[in-house]
């Protein structure tokens, strides 16, 4: 009887750690297939935890974002968030790792609540292109980001820009992806709404570092959208800081490509010539020729690779009278003379279109050729240091080199590939 008795405990036994391993799957299966970030409770209790982050995140491209509980409104708040929102504890420009943080101002999580409860939509917006790099995983941003909201107590959404293509700030990718799909299909009240963010171009204070450039003022300009930094924002201080040294949007959108020219008369000649460009990196020098001078020979040292073989297809189309263009950015008089001098051996007019832009303007056009994969480009991205060298080594043109005239290019917009072609064109793209 003692051995049938103990057999029926261990049975019994048995049934009970079977039926709670089942409980404890169910529990795990109900776990992974819990709602969509975008489809959580509009408002979560103050204090309550926050969805767990690794599990809910969704991507797209180089974005990934996630709705801590935010409920879509016509009011946006957006907000950078490093030097804006956080800080770092060492005292260093980037974190050391994940916990190197704390909040800006005190000043913070109250304004934030305020807002909050007031009917406004908080928005992130931040770059994170170490993320792209390998300097920094997603995950451990994750948890950062979790960490900080938790600690500001705040609902919000969350987009992080982890590479360098148009989601990344100044280019609104962000933003428009956000008015698209992630506000419940509402309408945006630009001028009910606004944008804060710590880097706006401003000069260095007795209080303040000069800040590493301006891409949350371009970023605010290209949305349209009131701009102030944290320091007015969360502080109440008076702000100044300077325009763009550039703005796209001022580019003209049609006329004369010339300086002090109504026309385009001269542009061409019936006579067999050569025309020498000379300009920075991404002065459109190449757009140029496909624009108005795909009729002349192209000569250009990206697709010919040496001085010697552009000379050579110089050579060439001169010796089949026809005109060519020599597509390079020819900056000094040494650079520009080997040309010259082939030719006057052929006793043709040279003349010198020059592509005078700031370099502002460069680095904004050199961008687009990155950023903008919505039309064909002639050119990859140089970035900055060859057009920094460019103005660095730039000598004017000069008749006594043997030209017989010099022309200078203005920039005018267009034509355009695309509408998205054309709105990147004019918004602010390098910071």
């Amino acid at each position: 009887m003692g051995v049938r008795n103990s057999l029926l405990s261990g049975q019994i036994f048995l049934i009970f750690r079977l039926l709670d391993q089942i409980k404890k799957m169910k529990r795990r299966s109900a776990q992974k297939s819990s709602v969509s970030p975008l489809e959580l409770p509009s408002k979560r209790t103050r204090g309550s935890a926050i969805a767990d982050p690794e599990s809910s995140w969704s991507e797209t491209g180089q974005l990934m974002y996630f709705n801590f509980s935010s409920t879509p409104s016509s009011k946006i708040l957006g907000f950078d968030m490093d030097s804006t929102l956080i800080a770092t504890k060492s005292g260093r420009t980037f974190p050391t790792n994940d916990q190197d943080w704390k909040i800006l101002y005190p000043e913070i999580p109250s304004k934030l609540q305020t807002m909050d409860s007031e009917g406004y939509r908080i928005v992130i917006f931040t770059n994170q292109k170490g993320i792209q790099q390998g300097h920094q995983g997603k995950i451990g941003m994750q948890n950062k980001i979790k960490a900080i909201l938790t600690e500001l107590n705040i609902n919000a959404l969350v987009m992080v820009s982890c590479g360098d293509d148009e989601f990344r700030k100044p280019c609104t990718g962000m933003w428009e992806y956000m008015v698209k799909n992630l506000n419940g299909g509402l309408a945006v009240d630009i001028q009910g709404s606004k944008y804060i963010g710590d880097a706006a171009g401003r000069p260095k204070t007795s209080k303040r570092k000069e800040d590493f450039n301006d891409t949350d003022l371009k970023y605010a300009l290209n949305i349209g959208i009131p701009f102030e930094t944290p320091e007015k924002f969360f502080l109440g201080e008076a702000e100044n800081y300077p325009s763009p040294e550039v703005n796209p949007k001022n580019i003209r959108k049609n006329g004369s490509v010339f300086k002090g020219q109504d026309t385009n008369e001269g542009l061409t000649s019936t006579n067999t010539e050569v025309i020498i460009f000379v300009g920075s990196p991404g002065s459109g020098k190449s757009t140029f020729w496909k624009n108005y001078l795909s009729a002349y020979t192209r000569v250009n040292n990206d697709t010919l690779k040496t001085k010697e073989r552009c000379l050579k297809v110089m050579r060439q189309s001169l010796e089949a009278k026809k005109s060519c263009v020599i597509d390079n950015t020819n900056p000094t008089a040494q650079a520009r003379s080997e040309y010259l001098k082939l030719a006057k051996e052929f006793n043709v007019p040279v003349r010198c279109f020059v592509f005078s832009i700031p370099k502002a303007m460069a680095f904004h056009l050199d961008t687009l050729r990155k950023i903008n994969s919505h039309r064909k480009h002639l050119s990859k991205r140089v970035g900055s240091i060859p057009i920094h060298k460019f103005f660095k080594d730039f000598e004017a043109p000069q008749p006594t080199e043997g030209f017989t005239e010099i022309k200078q290019v203005e920039l005018v917009g267009g034509p355009f590939d695309n509408p998205t072609d054309e709105s990147l064109f004019y918004s602010f793209v390098y910071a």
